[in-house]
Order: structure tokens, then sequence, then C-alpha cells
């Protein structure tokens, strides 16, 4: 005679064992603390106790993410946010000047005999802007570009730039009002002609007596 097995003592048995709920709810706790130690902390803090995130790439993301967050942080620490990214009118005034002056412009052909010099001078009030260009074709000549004061001692003047050149340019704010402008002198035994350009907000340009004044240092005062 076969021995019969009672169910209701089989059941209960796997219910104590696989079938528990508390087994179960320690088993899904398990799984997801494992999840959250080798996936979510390396890839979204940069933490990786396992070294697991390391070998599938999730930390180098976190650190990227983290790098992300911390400039931001900076940026929002360090920018005052009350200032205007235009500045304002007294923080700017020195990029820019008002002129009651129209603008004017003048081309010029400046003749240099054999061993020559000339001067060329702007009117100018102080601080008004001259713009230049000046080209000698390829011939070297000598050059003082330098200012000269209305109301300063007799023959004193300021020297901006002088050397040997066959062309130059640039520009100009005036430190003062008076004459400025170039004086040429041709080292040469040929004819040289020099193609000068000026535009700014000057009264008058003019030809001078040149006055040799090639020989004196750049940027200081002098009085002849």
């Amino acid at each position: 005679m076969k021995q019969q097995t009672d169910l209701s003592d089989v059941s209960a048995a796997r219910l104590d064992s696989s079938g528990n709920p508390a087994t179960a709810t320690l088993w899904a706790i398990a799984i997801a603390a494992m999840l959250l130690v080798s996936l979510v902390l390396p890839a979204e803090y940069a933490i990786d106790p396992t070294g697991a995130g390391r070998v599938l790439g999730l930390t180098a993301m976190g650190e990227r993410k983290m790098a992300l967050a911390s400039g931001i942080g900076e940026a929002k620490a360090t920018t005052p946010p009350s200032v205007s990214p235009l500045g304002n009118s007294a923080t700017t005034e020195h990029y820019s000047a008002i002129s009651k002056l129209p603008l004017r412009q003048d081309e010029i052909d400046v003749k240099l005999a054999p061993n020559g010099q000339v001067e060329y001078k702007t009117v100018i009030g102080e601080g008004e802007y001259l713009v230049f260009a000046w080209d000698a074709a390829g011939k070297n000549v000598n050059f003082d570009f330098h200012g000269e004061p209305a109301n300063g001692p007799s023959g004193a003047f300021l020297t901006y730039h002088k050397g040997t050149a066959s062309s130059s340019g640039g520009s100009l704010k005036a430190p003062f009002t008076g004459t400025h402008g170039w004086h040429w002198k041709n080292p040469t035994n040929s004819h040289v002609v020099i193609k000068l350009r000026v535009s700014g907000f000057y009264s008058d340009i003019k030809r001078l007596q040149a006055i040799d004044v090639i020989s004196f240092r750049t940027g200081d005062f002098h009085a002849t």
C-alpha cells in the first residue's frame, strides 16, 4: 500500500523557504543595494566602491556630471547678478569720443628732392583723433611723427614715433592743442614722392618749413 503524502505539509514547507514574504523582501533590498552601489553611485556621483562602475564606464560619466555641476556652481557664486554685461557709461567713456568738428579727409602727394626734407602738419585740438597712412613707394625715408603745442615754449615739440621706413600708418589722440604731423627727410640722391592719407577731426593741414628734428630722442619735449 503506497504511502500518501500530505500536500498541506509540502505547501507549508515551500512557504517557509522560498515563498516566505520576509525572505523575498530581503532579497529585493539586497538587489537594490547592489544596483545602487554598482550602477547608480558611479553614474551619478562618481562613487565606485566595487570597481564595477569603472569597468562599465559609469564612473567617468559621473565624474563629468560632477565637474559640470561644480562649474555651474562656481559661475553662479562669482558672477554678480546686478552687473550689466555691457557695462555702464562710467566704465566705457574712454572707448569713444564725440567731436564738434566735421570729419575731414585729405590725400596729398608729398614731393621730396634728393637729400631734401619737408614737414606736413595737421591743426588739431586736444583729445581729437586722426588716422593716417603714408607710402613712399618702396623708398626708405627718415621720418619723425611729432606734435608742437600751440601754447608751449617756442620750438618745443613731442615726438611720438620716428625711424627709417618706406611706409607707416596709425592713429593719434592729440595730447594737446597744436600742430601734429610728420617731418620727412630724403637720404637718397633721387626724387621721392610720398602718398599721404589723413582722416580725422582736425581743422587744417599745411606744409611747413622743415626744421631738422630727426636726431632728437623720441618721447620727450624739446625746445630748439
